[in-house]
């Protein structure tokens, strides 16, 4: 088995400053450090340090560096003649962010992209790229977990084929309430809560997963490296607890250095956490 990830590949220019701007303020940033991001990019590289057997599908320009993803296939990418994306990360000095994204070769994904998929496995798919490239990748009867993020109201097809829904509390509040999601077709709705852990709404009950106390330094990349473990756990057969269990763990060690993929942890790493 294996997970495919389907979504958005980043350049990362990431800004240390003592607070986030205010509309119209200036403020004297500490430092700053460019690297790979991207949530698709970042999935795929959190499955690949896991040990799963990963897939990315997306597409990229021309000064796309493969090395960036080293240990992930890369058979699955398109290339542009527009630039690979590029995401301005302001970090303050509680480790929260505030993210720009400008999509370049992101928004060209198509639905003539996505490869039919053979065998079985898990998808995982965000919103970075078009929404007609992401419901072509539901389509493939794969197993569906989507993390809806930047959120934005899903077509009802999309939601149908959904097995597990993953939004923070941020997107949920532009997607609507669990129980509508449910409604509307969504497996599972795992609602992460950041330093608290995690919320798993099914129609049969709601079950609270706790998060990790760890010393955060930089928030980018948590929610990235939370599905990607989801993904990775379910693909490897744990059931929806476990895979959420292990997942509050890694998007805890995920925050634990400045960058979204500096601190994505080992299989290891995460179950001695868990």
């Amino acid at each position: 088995m294996s997970v495919v990830v389907v979504g958005a590949v980043n350049n990362d220019l990431v800004v240390r400053v003592p607070r986030i701007a205010a509309p119209g303020s200036t403020v004297v940033a500490t430092a700053s450090s460019t690297g790979p991001g991207g949530k698709g990019g970042n999935q795929a590289a959190a499955v690949a340090r896991l040990g799963g057997a990963c897939t990315l599908i997306a597409r990229v320009g021309p000064d796309f560096d493969p090395a960036s993803l080293s240990s992930v296939d890369l058979s699955g990418l398109a290339r542009d003649s527009a630039p690979t994306g590029l995401a301005v990360v302001l970090v303050d000095e509680a480790g929260e962010n505030a993210i720009t994204v400008v999509p370049g070769a992101n928004a060209r994904l198509s639905p003539a992209d996505i490869p039919a998929l053979t065998g079985s496995g898990v998808l995982l798919a965000s919103l970075e790229v078009p929404l007609d490239a992401v419901l072509a990748a539901a389509r493939s009867g794969w197993r569906f977990v989507l993390n809806p993020a930047p959120a934005v109201p899903l077509p009802p097809e999309l939601l149908s084929r959904v097995d597990v829904l993953v939004p923070n509390e941020h997107e949920l509040a532009v997607l609507g309430a669990p129980a509508d999601l449910l409604a509307a077709g969504a497996g599972a709705v795992v609602v992460t809560l950041g330093a608290a852990g995690c919320r798993i709404h099914r129609a049969s009950g709601t079950v609270d997963v706790p998060g990790h106390r760890v010393a955060t330094v930089d928030t980018t990349g948590a929610g990235d490296a939370f599905c990607a473990t989801l993904a990775w756990a379910l693909d490897t057969g744990r059931d929806l607890d476990e895979a959420a269990r292990l997942a509050c763990a890694a998007g805890a060690l995920a925050t634990t250095a400045v960058g979204a993929r500096a601190a994505l942890p080992t299989a290891a790493e995460v179950t001695a956490l868990r």
